[in-house]
């Protein structure tokens, strides 16, 4: 059995938010195309995004470009078609904000249940 230590705390960090470490710079901005770099983020948050983008059938392509992970911050492309890129990237992330928070209940009713924290 694997014990999880988290504490009430923690979680109440979490779930405070606090302060967002991602700057977003748009590089690019057109109807059906857009190209944000996303200082302080990583592949974790790039990939997520990316993923959720590509559920919506407007998308024609969504990637990101990361030169080095130590060294620069990730761009994220978008086109669309048929679909403003700003509307498409807004509800992406609206999805994951849903998605996220979603898994936090879960996950506080999992702790909870098993009375761990």
């Amino acid at each position: 059995m694997v014990k999880i230590a988290v504490t009430e705390a923690a979680l109440e960090e979490v779930e405070a938010g606090g302060e967002s470490r991602v700057k977003p710079k748009v590089l690019e901005h057109e109807r059906y195309e857009l190209r944000i770099e996303f200082q302080g983020e990583d592949h974790g948050f790039c990939n997520l995004l990316r993923r959720t983008l590509l559920e919506e059938p407007a998308v024609e392509f969504a990637g990101y470009h990361l030169e080095h992970p130590l060294l620069a911050s990730p761009v994220v492309t978008l086109k669309t078609k048929k679909r403003m890129a700003t509307v498409v990237l807004r509800e992406a992330l609206e999805k994951i904000l849903a998605r996220t928070e979603e898994f936090r209940k879960g996950f506080s009713q999992t702790l909870s249940d098993h009375s761990i924290g």
